[in-house]
């Protein structure tokens, strides 16, 4: 990368960014194979969410996982099909989601996968590096989140 290009004379911080989500993805996927897990990453998030915190309503969902409203209900949707969580009306517009047993069936090679994705990003990372990453992040998203409600 010695001989790269900057076009606008400074680091294009959020191509970087988006690079680093795709590479975090790419190799959530890869774990989530490697440990034998048929999810696809929205999934996996998802019963990351609900393992923490049952009974969530899609929207609540889609807040948690920083995802949008309509890709949620669309992996919901999946998921249930898939027979991993369960859904409750709560009116004509809202669910709650709820992990089934074959979502249970399954925890504890999600949490082996998150564990696993933590611990390849520590060895990157200093701890004190990824405090800073950590609130860099949280900046980035509630100052992006603050503007939109503007």
């Amino acid at each position: 990368m010695k001989n790269e290009k900057k076009l606008y004379g400074m680091p294009n911080m959020g191509c970087m960014v988006g690079t680093a989500y795709q590479i975090l993805l790419s190799r959530l996927s890869e774990t989530l194979s490697a440990y034998g897990l048929n999810l696809t990453p929205g999934e996996y998030m998802v019963l990351r969410a609900l393992y923490t915190c049952e009974g969530l309503q899609q929207c609540e969902l889609a807040d948690m996982v920083g995802k949008d409203r309509g890709a949620i209900c669309r992996c919901v949707a999946a998921m249930v099909k898939k027979g991993l969580v369960r859904t409750e009306s709560v009116s004509h517009k809202c669910l709650r989601v709820y992990v089934a047993p074959k979502g249970r069936e399954i925890e504890s090679k999600v949490m082996a996968v998150a564990k696993d994705r933590h611990d390849a990003l520590g060895s990157l990372l200093t701890p004190e590096e990824m405090k800073t990453f950590g609130i860099v992040l949280e900046k980035i998203i509630n100052n992006t989140n603050q503007n939109k409600k503007g």
